[in-house]
């Protein structure tokens, strides 16, 4: 007490003006105490806000992701259907146009004074200088392959093309703008084992695709052996005739006689155990002979027609799957309804 009372006689301060002083010292460190909380709340909750606005954003993102994933697999689909359309489209039409083929052959059969008649060279099937016989189109390859389908390409399978696709080379173009050695490198980087692969005739079969040149392309796969252009002999089947092949519902099984219309499985194990086991056999076999393996099987096959079984054996032979399939479209369950 007496030190407080000397420290204010020191001073020279009267009490109250002291209290004031402390009081106002107090309010100044409990504001500038208050301001820096209140700043740092205030940068917390700013945060907070924005960690929730992204939040919200992500939300949103993942759920224009997951609509636009939606929308593109429903576009894959659409685009798979019409694919498939495209080609049912090329198969009638190329049973179409073989169709009109034959009629405008009957027509040139025929006397041109008949009632009712066309005259040959006059009629609306008439074409290239007044010829009334309708040529035949080449299938268009155009429409059975698309331009990611690489498997086109002689030397490139299912794996492959895999590897292709994943490296970046997903396309025609893109193995078309590619070289040699870029080709090779996308497969060793997968496996140094894929060296023993000859990718230097990929590139200008890509760009036939490219152009749309087929004749050529089929010509040249014809001269290729797995993709090699130094040892090819023009009779190795062409890759994109294969494949056309196996779009347009055949196999290249000499054994398989069911590729013939008119002939079930029941029926070609009969032809079999008569001695008639691949297209050529059937080719060569006649039609009577034919019609007795049939009625010596029962009542229930001798109503089958196998006038028409040796000429699309023939064709099968011969490798002509795209006449047959021409052929076959006139067909009404084996039969020729213009015979």
């Amino acid at each position: 007490m007496n030190h407080d009372i000397l420290l204010l006689a020191f001073l020279g301060l009267p009490c109250w003006l002291l209290w004031l002083l402390g009081s106002l010292i107090a309010f100044i460190l409990g504001w500038w105490l208050n301001s820096i909380l209140s700043g740092y709340r205030s940068k917390m909750l700013k945060a907070q806000e924005e960690k929730e606005a992204e939040h919200k954003r992500f939300i949103e993102l993942e759920k224009d992701y997951k609509g636009l994933q939606y929308q593109l697999e429903q576009a894959e689909a659409e685009t798979k259907k019409v694919r498939g359309l495209l080609q049912k489209c090329e198969a009638d039409r190329v049973g179409l146009l073989a169709k009109m083929e034959r009629d405008a052959a009957n027509t040139d059969k025929k006397d041109d004074g008949n009632s009712g008649i066309v005259a040959a060279g006059t009629g609306p099937l008439a074409s290239d200088g007044g010829s009334s016989r309708v040529r035949a189109m080449e299938i268009d390859y155009g429409t059975l392959f698309q331009n990611d389908n690489l498997q086109i390409i002689e030397g490139i399978g299912p794996k492959l093309e895999t590897i292709l696709k994943n490296a970046g080379y997903g396309t025609w173009t893109a193995i078309a703008n590619a070289s040699e050695e870029d080709l090779k490198k996308a497969l060793t980087d997968e496996n140094p084992n894929y060296r023993i692969h000859k990718t230097k005739s990929w590139p200008e079969q890509a760009k036939l695709a490219l152009k749309g040149d087929w004749d050529g392309l089929v010509k040249y796969q014809k001269f290729l052996d797995g993709g090699r252009d130094d040892q090819g002999d023009f009779e190795t089947p062409s890759k994109v005739e294969k494949l056309a092949l196996k779009i347009l519902g055949f196999k290249n099984d000499p054994e398989d006689l069911k590729v013939i219309e008119g002939i079930g499985p029941k029926i070609e194990e009969l032809l079999k155990n008569a001695g008639i086991k691949t297209w050529s056999d059937l080719a060569a076999a006649s039609v009577d002979r034919i019609q007795e393996v049939l009625n010596a099987a029962g009542d229930n096959f001798r109503l089958a027609k196998p006038e028409t079984w040796p000429r699309q054996a023939e064709l099968a032979a011969q490798g002509k799957f795209k006449e047959l399939k021409e052929y076959q479209d006139v067909l009404q369950g084996g039969k020729d309804p213009g015979q």
